[in-house]
């Protein structure tokens, strides 16, 4: 796992402790933004170092797109069961 990526996991599961206690729910928004600037930024980043070659490298890019996405779901996943748990345990 890369230190973007823990960052970003360690951010979660906060902010949903954090605001879950408060019952904010602008928590979503933060994390949902978070995550998607993580796509989009190695995405592209991917596509820069790849730029014009063969086919397969296209098919990494693919790869690697799904790969970050299914990490990006999965964990915002968890920072909403989180979020439930803590803003219910708080109530």
């Amino acid at each position: 796992m890369r230190d973007v990526e823990r960052i970003l996991v360690c951010l979660n599961i906060a902010g949903a402790l954090w605001l879950g206690a408060r019952h904010n729910s602008a928590w979503f928004v933060l994390a949902v933004v978070g995550f998607g600037l993580y796509l989009t930024i190695t995405d592209r980043l991917l596509r820069r170092q790849i730029s014009e070659r063969a086919w397969p490298s296209e098919g990494y890019a693919r790869f690697a797109f799904n790969t970050n996405l299914y990490f990006a779901l999965k964990h915002l996943m968890l920072g909403a069961i989180v979020f439930a748990v803590s803003g219910s345990l708080i109530a």
